[in-house]
């Protein structure tokens, strides 16, 4: 897990898209993505993993041995109020992507959108 240390954490809990896209492509984090299946459906970072938070329960999160489980919605917002529902359920590790889905666009992260996926 980051320590303080880690430049690529700028709170506790809250990464850099950066961080987040390394730690992915070294197969170390999870991403999670909190946002409605209509949006994930819209457009999505490969690899992500859906869990609404109009459904949000601890017991539906992915067990990641050895990963880091990251949290991640549009712009950050809805990942955050995520964070702190689990928190509240008892779930300590989590971390979560500061800026969403737009930071880690401007940041040079892949998407896949609903034109893309229909054509594939």
């Amino acid at each position: 897990m980051p320590t303080a240390n880690d430049m690529t954490v700028q709170s506790p809990v809250t990464v850099a898209a950066e961080a987040v896209q390394a730690w992915l492509a070294a197969g170390e984090a999870i991403l999670i993505d909190v946002r409605e299946p209509d949006e994930y459906a819209d457009e999505y970072i490969p690899g992500s993993v859906l869990l609404p938070l109009s459904t949000l329960d601890a017991t539906a999160l992915p067990a990641t041995p050895g990963k880091r489980r990251v949290l991640q919605c549009l712009t950050g917002k809805r990942s955050a109020i995520a964070l702190a529902r689990l928190a509240e359920q008892g779930v300590a590790d989590l971390l979560h992507l500061d800026g969403g889905l737009l930071a880690w666009k401007i940041a040079g992260g892949k998407t896949i959108e609903a034109d893309e996926a229909v054509a594939a």
